[in-house]
């Protein structure tokens, strides 16, 4: 038989995993407290060096906040989307998740984003998404201003519109690292226009299909601006990946 190498295992890291096992199963909850430091000295059989080390770990992640010269414990915060979205933006910025995986990814994600804001949005979303959408035409007349920025602050209109968060968080952190590729695709002043026009109507058409539910056309109209934005610097294998998903919602190549 073949035997596993054994990991090595921190102190600090066993009492980490104890205590987000302890709020899983509901020992914990938001708002309560854990034990003071000597308490959990005392509990766990470690130094004051471990458990401040896990204690560490534990609000770095977001899992306790605590307050320096507190004598009381630390205090089990809410779940924030923010966490998650600075775990997520990480991962999005390594070199081993590539360009089409990205590209793949926001497809996915405006494409249903979209095809529920259709159905799913309110008046005042509406007139929001609408806003923002104007104010990418605008930038026709505002050269210093990043373009990258104001489409994400579109989407992101149409991602709180569909009324789904986890859409709204994963969105949130591929919009924010798409935007500076989308700066980046910008070759010249008059590429700039171009793509501003081209921009802008297709923004102003996917508004009249969220307005009027037409939410197969809503996702067909989003992922198609998407991938049309960087269809000439694609490879032929990156366009290979891309077909698929683009053919499932109705977009155009």
């Amino acid at each position: 038989m073949s035997f596993t190498p054994v990991q090595k295992v921190n102190a600090y890291e066993i009492i980490v995993g104890q205590i987000e096992q302890a709020i899983s199963d509901g020992t914990y909850g938001a708002g309560d407290r854990l034990p003071s430091e000597r308490a959990l000295m005392t509990d766990f059989g470690v130094s004051r060096a471990t458990v401040r080390e896990a204690m560490r770990v534990l609000q770095a992640t977001g899992v306790i906040e605590s307050r320096p010269g507190d004598p009381r414990g630390p205090v089990i915060t809410a779940f924030s989307p923010r966490v998650l979205e600075k775990s997520m933006a990480k991962l999005a910025q390594l070199d081993s998740v590539s360009r089409v995986e990205l590209l793949q990814f926001r497809l996915l994600l405006e494409g249903h984003a979209s095809l529920l804001a259709a159905t799913e949005r309110t008046d005042e979303e509406l007139a929001e998404i609408a806003r923002r959408g104007e104010d990418i035409a605008d930038l026709a007349d505002q050269p210093d201003v990043r373009f990258g920025e104001r489409v994400n602050r579109f989407h992101q209109a149409i991602r709180r519109a569909s009324h789904n968060q986890m859409l709204e968080i994963c969105g949130n952190v591929v919009g924010g690292v798409m935007a500076e590729m989308i700066d980046r695709r910008l070759t010249s002043e008059t590429d700039r226009s171009s793509r501003v026009r081209t921009s802008a109507r297709d923004a102003r058409a996917l508004v009249a299909a969220i307005r009027d539910g037409r939410a197969q056309e809503a996702a067909a109209i989003s992922t198609g601006n998407i991938y049309r934005y960087y269809a000439d610097d694609l490879s032929s294998e990156e366009t290979r990946r891309l077909a698929t998903m683009m053919q499932s919602y109705g977009a155009q190549m």
